[in-house]
């Protein structure tokens, strides 16, 4: 199945993988996977917790996408249902909870200051910025290999420091007055 991603056409496979275990448990374990083999959002929901990617070991490196569809309990599932999961479960990453407000677009850098990155949530993003694999609305300012390091950053919990966007020009985050 072809689908258009958001920067270039590339061939993208959802799978889902259901185990039950032998204690009655059952984890159903999706994945976005490009042709190339790399998995740019996964998570595993079983029983009442949600798990996202190892994003340090599974996400930076392509995995055998040939191995992991002929696995006996893989199946292809569309686009639209990897999405409507997705965004059920998206909101329980940790990230999230160090992100400053999901809803406002705001600019930083990453780590050791030097990685620039860009979280758009209503729009496209300018030329010379590159999609973090696993995020739809954060950019990094450089190429893939950039955006790969900057994903791995973010699992291993490096500090982010940003501002507000106000359009393309950065402005100091100010909380609104409480009503």
């Amino acid at each position: 199945m072809i689908h258009a991603t958001r920067h270039e056409l590339a061939e993208l496979h959802y799978l889902r993988v259901t185990i039950a275990t032998s204690d009655d448990d059952v984890a159903m374990t999706l994945y976005e996977i490009d042709g190339n083999g790399w998995v740019h959002r996964q998570f595993q929901m079983r029983g009442d917790r949600t798990r996202f990617a190892p994003e340090d070991i599974l996400m930076c490196r392509p995995v055998n996408l040939v191995a992991m569809c002929a696995h006996p309990f893989a199946e292809p599932i569309d686009a639209e249902e990897f999405e409507l999961m997705w965004g059920e479960v998206a909101g329980e990453r940790g990230f999230a909870a160090r992100l400053p407000d999901a809803r406002l677009s705001w600019e930083g850098r990453v780590g050791d200051g030097q990685t620039r990155v860009r979280w758009q949530p209503f729009g496209a993003i300018a030329s010379g910025w590159t999609e973090v694999p696993g995020f739809l609305q954060l950019f990094v300012r450089g190429d893939a290999t950039v955006a790969r390091n900057t994903c791995a950053a973010l699992f291993l919990e490096r500090p982010i420091t940003w501002r507000a966007l106000a359009g393309d020009v950065c402005a100091d985050a100010v909380m609104p007055a409480a009503a």
